[in-house]
């Protein structure tokens, strides 16, 4: 990032405590997804050793060459060839030792193939472009490696070993073109390269800083290089380590707990993501760790349309995407071996002006790396001698998935963990393009410890395509995943929050169901169904009933009411997990009616109805005649028969449906006959039967009951007629009883 040069305390520690530590155990680690016959769980049983690392004292220097060396490409798919090219001073044998790198029963590498000894040269010093600075070595080759088809993509060293036990590395890739694992691993070599001063010798070498390049000033107006070799061994032990710019300096501990953890990954470099980026589309993850911080344009946009493809991005990192670097090929036309960055627009002689090799958020590139992170590069952290770390992390917005299942509280810290650069977001630039609601930040951490007045942040947010993008916002989060460095800064808090981060870009995020309306409804209610984390889903039910669905958006799903639903939960489905929401939702039953008492009556009787599901209802009728009426429990109404009601079935409503009786209610009508005269004894009777006035003048007929009526005189007495009838034919009178009637027979005298 900086030109400064780091700390010294941090270049003496990342130079020699991976040499010295003893390794230590980890803490529990998160129980991941990952399927125990994935090639790195099996790649991981195998015996490892500790016999990959140099011990102390043992490294060549740059500056006597004791043995050092490179290969002829940064990255190799398995099954083919990669060549090595060594020098050796004095001349004499030596030896190559490869050794996968990765977990190991904690011991941390596998040896794969013992290589000599060989014959070794002194080859020529390597040559200075005056103009560009950049310095090429052009060394024979000293040994090719046929790598084998069975060999498991991941991080390789070749330990070079000379016969006076001086040792250096080769760092390379192992790709695996012909398979796609869930994850995809970049290797940051452009930033190893960049800060690559070889020969760090206090005289001739050079890197694309300042603070570290030495010899005649360049085009750049500095001792600094604007271009930059592959060909040429990195500085230190071979892996570019004396100024933090190692494999082992911030990535190495991530790859140990990942490879411990079972997560399915494959590996290459941030070249093959340059010259191939398309192939990014065939992963679930892209991790980017450590220190990633020289990006070219087509690494930048191959990245970018992964997320806008649904491929989610981990930068457990920061200072990544910081400067726009070009890529040009060897003095023997080997492509992307020269590393191009100017540092200005106005020295860089490229005239396509996107392609100038300036910062990416500067004109005239204007594409600030926030707006893919999510965060950007600050500051510098200060090191902190007491504890042998950085800035704390400090803790915001705990209830975020992120941070499922470690604990954490806002305001609590993780030592150590927050430098050596950190990012944050600036309100200045324009945010990620993000899910309404998603983007959140996840620490807010001061970077002081008598530094600048300056914060870091870590963050989160889904993309419109799916994909979700974590930010670490350190280049020191690894330090918190694994003790292999010596500083027990591993946090199981850490360990977890990271386990979610991977889980969520293979499974997805759990959903949440935070809302639905209605809360109520029978069978065929439609319901919409309010939360998170819904792309995906696999099922919706009612109380365990499946129910069929649509997912309308990341937070919303429109679903129906199943048949054989019952008043109980709803819950989401998704390969993540599944919700289950915290109320029940009521399902309303179509009432029955079972029985009815009295089975008849007139207008203001009061009837009990017995049945089902009446709770909430809101009618009852008698053949269509609205009637008062009180739901006295799930299983009874009480009711009272209308005025205008008429014989036919009774009927419950409620918003599940009508209940209609199997039988009608016989409506009832009063018939009342009144007699005239002075002279007792004249008598009226009715047909049907219920009237024999005399001693019964009044009877209930069935509603629409035609009554004939007829008077039979006294003796001494004479009947002279009838008043209320429909009908009348001498002592005759009928009536059809289709309301209360009253009729009189009157007789003389």
């Amino acid at each position: 990032m900086t030109s400064q040069p780091k700390d010294a305390n941090l270049i003496w520690l990342v130079l020699h405590v991976f040499c010295l530590a003893a390794l230590v155990g980890l803490t529990l680690l998160p129980t991941t997804t990952a399927a125990q016959s994935n090639p790195i769980v099996l790649e991981n049983q195998q015996p490892g050793t500790t016999q990959w690392q140099i011990p102390w004292g043992s490294s060549a220097t740059d500056s006597a060459g004791q043995i050092k060396g490179y290969a002829s490409a940064v990255s190799v798919n398995k099954g083919q060839n990669i060549t090595f090219y060594v020098s050796v001073n004095p001349a004499q044998t030596y030896t190559i030792d490869v050794y996968r790198m990765g977990w190991y029963q904690g011991l941390g590498g596998r040896l794969v193939q013992h290589i000599g000894p060989l014959n070794g040269t002194l080859q020529p010093a390597c040559p200075t472009n005056a103009t560009t600075g950049m310095i090429e070595c052009q060394w024979a080759s000293a040994y090719t490696l046929a790598t084998q088809s069975s060999w498991t993509s991941g991080i390789y060293v070749a330990l070079l070993t000379n016969a006076q036990k001086f040792q250096n590395y080769i760092v390379f890739a192992v790709r695996d073109d012909s398979r796609v694992a869930a994850l995809l691993y970049q290797q940051p070599v452009t930033t190893y390269q960049a800060y690559n001063n070889y020969p760090d010798d206090n005289t001739t070498g050079k890197s694309l800083y300042a603070f570290n390049s030495n010899g005649a000033t360049t085009i750049s107006g500095g001792k600094n290089a604007v271009k930059v070799s592959f060909d040429r061994p990195y500085e230190g032990n071979g892996t570019g380590n004396a100024y933090s710019q190692s494999f082992f300096s911030w990535e190495y501990p991530f790859v140990r707990w990942m490879e411990k953890s079972g997560y399915d990954v494959t590996y290459a470099t941030d070249i093959d993501t340059h010259s191939n980026g398309g192939r990014l589309l065939n992963y679930r993850g892209f991790l980017s760790v450590g220190h990633d911080e020289y990006w070219s344009k087509p690494m930048y946009d191959a990245v970018m349309a992964a997320r806008d493809a649904g491929v989610s991005l981990g930068f457990f990192s920061a200072n990544a995407i910081y400067w726009q670097a070009r890529f040009e090929s060897s003095s023997s036309g080997v492509p992307n071996r020269v590393e191009v960055c100017y540092r200005d627009a106005t020295l860089d002689p490229v005239s396509d002006p996107t392609l100038k090799t300036v910062l990416w958020r500067d004109p005239p590139l204007n594409r600030p790396e926030q707006t893919l992170m999510g965060v950007q590069y600050t500051a510098e952290v200060p090191y902190n001698s007491q504890i042998g770390g950085w800035a704390s992390y400090v803790v915001t917005n705990s209830g975020n998935w992120v941070y499922a299942g470690t604990g954490f509280k806002d305001g609590d810290t993780v030592p150590g963990i927050d430098g050596y650069e950190a990012d944050r977001l600036f309100s200045q630039y324009p945010p990620p393009n993000a899910v309404s609601s998603t983007y959140t930040p996840l620490s807010n951490s001061a970077l002081g410890n008598g530094g600048p007045s300056d914060y870091s942040n870590s963050s989160v947010y889904q993309a419109p395509s799916g994909a979700w993008v974590f930010a670490a916002g350190t280049i020191a989060w690894s330090w918190g995943l694994d003790n292999f460095n010596g500083y027990n800064f591993a946090d199981p808090r850490i360990q977890q929050t990271t386990a979610n981060v991977l889980n969520a870009f293979l499974t997805g995020v759990a959903p949440t169901i935070t809302t639905f309306t209605p809360e109520s409804g029978p069978v065929g209610t439609s319901v919409t169904i309010g939360g998170t984390n819904f792309m995906g889903a696999t099922a919706v039910t009612f109380n365990g009933s499946a129910a069929s669905f649509t997912v309308t958006s990341d937070t919303a799903i429109q679903t129906t009411v199943p048949a054989g639903a019952t008043t109980g939960p709803l819950s989401v489905t998704t390969p993540a997990g599944t919700a289950t929401s915290a109320s029940s939702f009521a399902v309303v039953v179509a009432p029955t009616i079972t029985s009815f008492t009295p089975s008849s009556g007139p207008v203001g009787t009061s009837v009990t109805i017995g049945g089902t599901n009446f709770m909430g209802a809101t009618a009852v009728t008698f053949n269509g005649s609205a009637a008062a009426f009180t739901v006295t429990s799930d299983t009874a109404i009480q009711t009272t028969v209308p005025a205008g009601a008429t014989t036919g079935p009774l009927s419950v409503t409620t918003p599940a449906g009508t209940a209609l009786s199997a039988s009608n209610f016989t409506l009832t009508v009063p018939l009342t006959v009144t007699k005239t005269g002075l002279i007792a004894g004249g008598t009226v009777k009715s047909s049907p039967a219920g009237i024999a006035c005399g001693p019964t003048c009044s009877a209930d007929f069935n509603g629409g009951t035609v009554v004939t009526l007829t008077a039979t005189p006294g003796f001494l007495s004479i009947f002279t007629g009838w008043e209320g009838c429909d009908a009348t034919n001498g002592t005759t009178c009928t009536v059809t009883m289709n309301a209360q009637k009253t009729v009189t027979a009157n007789f003389l005298p």
